[in-house]
């Protein structure tokens, strides 16, 4: 079955054909397109028009460096925009611990996978109250009207384009009010390379003009029990890219947060027992481990089919079978009638964070490819990509070419850096 990416792929490339936009783009720098038109692909507009990572744009918008904009109700703007902010979160930022009162038995902070309820954990354990310094109450969310407002915006190349937004949609997730703060906030329940910035632009800027308190727009990304908030200025009010990240805050949720030591990562090599490859279940093709961890979170609160992780995911059904089986490869994951976490997966998320965090390393370093690039990393700073992909080659009989095995280990690089990252500084150390 098609899920909505490959439908969306489908359908814009349908009206490219049809409305020439690329052409049009390159003529005159943008394509206004309507949601009638959008519509005469047999798709919604709604389905068609909201991407909100880069990640997620269509093949035919990613291959040409395109973005897509709503103007005014029913109205959308194509160009070489600048759409996207860049997440780039410090891991060295001290985590604090917040706790929900006693009284509240509703929400599991172990299993949190809505958006909505993060927000009301977030409020409810104040960490608001802590980021903003004075007491806040929630006040508007939802789907309001923009009004009218210009901005200017870069382009790829540099130069600024205006923009004229008449009675567009945006959406608030939440928002929360203080004496002198109106805070505004967008919130993720997973990890994310970027986002438009769009969401927190458009209400800004129609807020900005409503109240006389200043207009705080806050990045939440919840992540493996983590709440990150990434808190904003928009240095220019009238400039769209004008987004300045001023602070990151970082919490954790009903548990105490330990840092993962070097000495932790080595202790677990010292004591590695390793696996047998099994040939059955693929060598992970998955570069992005957080992904990983957000499969795991969703799993632990519901099963799923093949689609709903593909739609949990917003990836095409190819890469969501990377990640599938990544975590199968690891041990989390089974398949019955749906995907479900095996045994393990469930043992390893009732865990605390950095017992959890530990467990899944362990699972890592159990297979030699991954031990050997960690133990490189360790010793020399640096990965012997060569001698990675020989020892794939050697314990995978299903990879029977070195230059297949050499492609792997961009996957094994890529996790040892995301182990690497979750733990503290450390020197260069013989084993």
């Amino acid at each position: 079955m098609e899920n909505w990416i490959s439908k969306n792929n489908k359908a814009w490339n349908l009206l490219f054909r049809k409305f020439k936009i690329l052409e049009r783009v390159n003529n005159n720098e943008f394509y206004e397109i309507t949601a009638d038109d959008i519509k005469t692909s047999g798709r919604e507009p709604r389905l068609m028009t909201k991407f909100d990572s880069s990640e997620n744009l269509p093949d035919i918008f990613k291959e040409n460096k395109l973005s897509i904009l709503p103007i005014k109700r029913g109205s959308y703007i194509i160009g070489r925009f600048q759409n996207y902010q860049q997440v780039n979160v410090n891991k060295n930022i001290e985590v604090e611990t917040k706790q929900l009162p006693d009284y509240i038995t509703t929400i599991d902070y172990q299993n949190i996978t809505s958006e909505a309820i993060s927000l009301n954990a977030a409020y409810i354990s104040g960490m608001l109250e802590d980021i903003v310094g004075e007491p806040v109450v929630p006040t508007i969310s939802g789907r309001m009207g923009t009004g009218e407002f210009n901005y200017k915006i870069l382009l790829n190349d540099q130069h600024t384009f205006d923009i004229n937004v008449e009675n567009s949609q945006m959406e608030i997730d939440g928002s929360y009010e203080s004496v002198s703060k109106f805070i505004i906030l967008e919130a993720k329940n997973h990890y994310m390379k970027d986002f438009i910035i769009r969401q927190l632009y458009y209400p800004y800027k129609v807020w900005k003009s409503k109240t006389n308190k200043e207009v705080v727009p806050i990045m939440l990304i919840k992540h493996d029990n983590i709440f990150n908030f990434l808190i904003y200025t928009f240095e220019n009010e009238n400039n769209y890219n004008s987004i300045c990240l001023k602070e990151i805050r970082r919490y954790i949720l009903g548990e105490p947060y330990n840092p993962i030591e070097i000495s932790d990562i080595i202790n677990i090599m010292s004591n590695i027992t390793f696996v047998e490859e099994m040939n059955d279940i693929p060598f992970p093709q998955a570069n992005t481990f957080n992904i990983v961890l957000d499969l795991l979170s969703e799993l632990n609160a519901q099963d799923m089919s093949s689609d709903d992780i593909t739609n949990f995911l917003e990836y095409n059904p190819r890469q969501t079978n990377y990640y599938i089986d990544a975590a199968k490869y690891l041990g989390f994951v089974t398949k019955d009638k749906n995907y479900t976490l095996t045994d393990y997966g469930r043992k390893i998320m009732r865990m605390n964070h950095k017992d959890r965090t530990l467990e899944i390393i362990k699972s890592i370093l159990s297979h030699r490819p991954f031990y050997l690039a960690m133990k490189q990393q360790l010793e020399n700073y640096a990965f012997n990509t060569d001698a990675i992909a020989r020892s794939i080659d050697e314990c995978r009989s299903e990879i029977n070419k070195i230059s297949t095995a050499k492609r792997r280990t961009s996957t094994v690089t890529a996790w040892i850096k995301w182990i690497l990252d979750v733990t503290t500084y450390f020197d260069i150390i013989d084993l």
